[in-house]
């Protein structure tokens, strides 16, 4: 009778594992994130990083920054709440900039040049500037002028200088002014 009853338990308990786990496989992305996020803040950080790492494999960009940013920061348990954090802030910024922000996008080109992804934080600082962002004009600039100009013929940091002067930036005025000038 004993030996019955430890059998139907068992079997429960399997069919129980293999439904969870079935709930498990069908959660989509953003429920992985949220799933990560609640169990963040229950101080679980290491079962966090699961969850973001299963979004990131469902190819969710939100997910992948999370976990690239807890990874490049070399997790640890002591530091891997402000390694989340971080990552949590970005994704923000990222969805802000995608509203449009200027500012959020120039902090999302800055999160990127400091990841040394330039292809993206020209991206990023070349939207700002669109967004009428001064600094994202001019760090624009300086990223044509002092490291595409010498691999290619290309005036692109004119017309980043260019429009930080329309915004009124004495700056982007001036150099502007001296690359005419010097006919560069």
């Amino acid at each position: 009778m004993l030996r019955g009853v430890k059998k139907a338990v068992f079997r429960v308990l399997c069919l129980g594992a293999l439904c969870l786990g079935g709930l498990m496989a069908e959660q989509d992305s953003k429920e992985l994130i949220f799933s990560g996020i609640t169990i963040y803040t229950d101080k679980d950080f290491t079962r966090a990083k699961e969850y973001f790492e299963k979004a990131c494999k469902l190819n969710d960009a939100d997910g992948c920054a999370i976990l690239r940013e807890a990874y490049s920061k070399a997790i640890a348990s002591e530091n891997a709440r402000e390694s989340i954090e971080k990552a949590l802030e970005h994704t923000a910024t990222a969805k802000a900039c995608k509203s449009n922000d200027a500012e959020k996008c120039k902090d999302l080109a800055e999160f990127y040049f400091n990841a040394n992804d330039l292809k993206n934080a020209l991206q990023y600082y070349s939207k700002s500037c669109k967004l009428n962002n001064v600094e994202g004009c001019m760090l624009s600039a300086t990223f044509y002028n002092d490291m595409i100009k010498g691999l290619k013929k290309d005036k692109k940091d004119l017309e980043y200088y260019s429009k930080a002067c329309e915004l009124n930036y004495g700056d982007g005025c001036a150099i502007l002014g001296d690359i005419y000038h010097n006919g560069e």
